[in-house]
């Protein structure tokens, strides 16, 4: 029995091997830069609560707040206060009505929120909270901001 060789199936078999060869050595170099599962399924990651809410004194009256994308911040939660340890009322811009999955409807505020008060004093105290849409919460924090003159 005499048989044949086809040389340009060989040819395709060879041409395909050095195609895998190839592309199994780029890659894993891929998949490392992506995670272990590509870039759509990345552990997400939390900001520190100081780039996640970026607190400045813009004058004896105003405390601005800039909170980052993808963060917010309950409004029932912030509220300034005397060293002395009393109430500062303060008026800022409307709250949304965001639907929190603990909490119910709770008014929130994303972006940049000005707190004017009412009655400025050299050196305040700010307690804010707030959380990360990812679904995690920062706990309360308290800061003392003072603005000389």
């Amino acid at each position: 029995m005499l048989v044949q060789y086809d040389n340009r199936r060989e040819t395709v078999q060879r041409g395909a091997f050095i195609f895998v060869v190839l592309a199994s050595m780029v890659l894993p170099q891929t998949s490392l830069s992506q995670g272990s599962f590509g870039s759509a399924f990345e552990t997400p990651s939390v900001l520190p609560v100081e780039q996640a809410f970026q607190i400045s004194r813009l004058s004896p009256e105003v405390i601005e707040i800039r909170i980052a994308e993808g963060v917010y911040l309950y409004d029932e939660r912030t509220r300034v206060e005397s060293t002395d340890g009393i109430e500062i009322q303060t008026s800022r811009p409307e709250a949304s009505v965001y639907a929190d999955p603990i909490f119910g409807p709770t008014p929130i505020h994303r972006g940049v929120v000005e707190l004017t008060l009412g009655s400025p004093e050299d050196t305040v105290r700010l307690h804010y909270q707030g959380c990360a849409d990812i679904g995690f919460c920062y706990p309360p924090v308290q800061t003392e901001l003072s603005f000389s003159r």
